[in-house]
Order: structure tokens, then C-alpha cells, then sequence
């Protein structure tokens, strides 16, 4: 875990995800993983007091610098938006698990909504080199979706939207299922009705008595939690889910959990997403 007071590089509203901020931060960058995320200082003196956390939405240790992607919720969020070039953000991380792709994983299927677009892209960028990497992302409507030009050409992407204004009509769960059959490997993040939709895929297949095409891909599936949090570093306790395991702490013991440690029926949390 670093202290470290980065610079603004860049920034720039992507539609109506949020605004992208790239980041000078080489200690933080060093160590950053697809899946962690890092706690954002919201203003210069201590109102708003609690930091925010943001998902990694890109990783260049080359060049010593992270994207983030901030929607301007709240004083906080709002506050960190609208940094300019040049401005420092006072930040600590990489904090929580991540993404671990086997090695033997040669078809990759990514599964965003939202602002879960983050540890996705990530992902992407960093694996589309060494195996096949499948895409899917669902939004509201296409303003909603992450361009297709900021991945990599090799990554085939998929959208759903669930007015129809691109892709398939619906949401990423409509667009699973042929894709399940293709992939080995799953890791997913968005709110927390898309995951538990995907949570159901794996029950069902868990149940199922006939073979199942896709349920190994969907019984080893691993998923990133949007959460609340107070102060990332699992004393308060206010960033708690339900797991297989008991409670379980989302800043400590996540954001990346095993699917099936997941116990979707004990209630959504109450939260808007890393990117608050």
C-alpha cells in the first residue's frame, strides 16, 4: 500500500460514463493489478472527510500513469471530476485482490455494465496479446457504453443496451449464453442486479441434471463487487457483503470474489459503485 500524491495528466468526458482521468503516479502504477482500486483524497482540507474509491480503469507502468474513471456523484466525486491538468490528487493504494487469469486460459470472456467497465478494460489491454478476448458490455442506452476505438483491435466486443440503441436489445445476460460455450475462462464487474443475474446462470447450471454447455466457465467464474466504502482498509466495516464464508469485507477480502462465494440472496448493498 503507497501514499503518493499523483498528477493530473488528462481529462476527458467519455459520454455519459463519466470523466477519464489519467494519472501520473509511478509508485502506485508499479504495483497496480486489474481489479484493485485506489482511495482518491476528495478535496484539499477534510470536508468531504472519507476518500473515494476507483477501480484501475488502465495500468501503464512504462509510462508511470493510471486512468480512473470518476462520475461526478456527490460533493466528493464531483470534486475529483473536475480536476484539471496539473492538479495533484492525493492517493493510496493499489488496495484489494484482483483479476487472476490461468495461464492456461486461451478463449477470455470479460463481462462489463457500467462504470465496471474498469478492471475490464484493464484486463483487456493486458491479455488481448496472449489469448482470445471476448468483450461483453451492457448499457442503458449508447452513451452508456465504452467506445470501441479505446480497446485494443484484437478484443472482439459485444454490446447490449436496454433501449436497443446499439447492439443486441437487452442486457448482458441476453448475449451470454453462446459466448459461454466458446469461452474457459469468465470474469465479470458491474452493479450488483448484473451480476447477480450472472449468479443465477450459475445455480442453474449447478442444478442442472443433462449437460450444460458453458458450466464450467460459469461455475469458475470470477466477479469484481461495486461497493461503498469508508476506509478501505477493513476497520469500519461499512463495505460488508454476504459470502459463502460468512461476511465478508469488500476493501480487504474483495472486490474480487469467487462467484459462487457470493450469496446474492442475502440483499443488495447499499451502494452506487467504486466510482461514487
Amino acid at each position: 500500500m503507497i501514499l503518493e500524491t499523483g498528477r493530473v495528466v488528462s481529462t476527458e468526458q467519455v459520454a455519459d460514463l463519466g470523466t477519464l482521468i489519467v494519472v501520473s503516479a509511478p509508485l502506485v502504477a508499479s504495483r497496480a493489478h486489474a481489479g484493485q482500486f485506489v482511495h482518491v483524497r476528495p478535496g484539499e482540507r477534510f470536508d468531504p472527510l472519507l476518500r473515494r474509491p476507483y477501480s484501475f480503469n488502465g495500468i501503464d507502468r512504462r509510462a508511470g500513469e493510471i486512468e480512473l474513471l470518476v462520475k461526478p456523484l456527490g460533493p466528493g466525486g464531483g470534486w475529483i471530476a473536475e480536476r484539471h491538468p496539473g492538479d495533484a490528487l492525493d492517493l493510496l493504494g493499489p488496495l484489494g485482490t484482483s483479476f487472476v487469469v490461468r495461464r492456461a486460459t486461451t478463449h477470455l470472456l470479460l463481462v462489463a455494465g457500467g462504470t465496471g467497465i474498469a478492471p475490464m478494460k484493464v484486463l483487456a489491454e493486458q491479455e488481448s496479446a496472449r489469448r482470445n478476448v471476448t468483450l461483453v458490455m451492457g448499457g442503458r442506452t449508447i452513451h452508456h457504453l465504452w467506445p470501441a476505438h479505446r480497446l485494443p483491435l484484437a478484443v472482439e466486443y459485444v454490446t447490449t443496451t436496454e433501449d436497443g440503441s446499439f447492439g443486441v436489445r437487452g442486457r448482458v445476460t441476453d448475449a451470454l449464453p453462446s459466448y459461454l460455450t466458446w469461452a474457459d475462462q469468465l470474469c465479470a464487474c458491474g452493479p450488483w442486479p448484473m451480476l447477480a443475474a450472472i449468479g443465477r446462470l450459475r445455480e442453474e447450471a449447478a442444478r442442472a441434471t443433462t449437460v450444460v454447455p458453458g458450466k464450467d466457465v460459469v461455475m469458475d467464474a470470477q466477479i469484481a463487487v461495486e461497493q461503498h466504502m469508508g476506509c478501505a482498509m477493513g476497520v469500519c466495516r461499512a463495505c460488508v457483503i454476504v459470502t459463502e464464508h460468512g461476511n465478508a469485507r469488500v476493501c480487504r477480502e474483495g472486490p474480487v470474489f469467487s462467484l459462487g462465494d457470493v450469496r446474492f440472496e442475502g440483499g443488495e448493498p447499499a451502494t452506487v459503485g467504486l466510482t461514487a
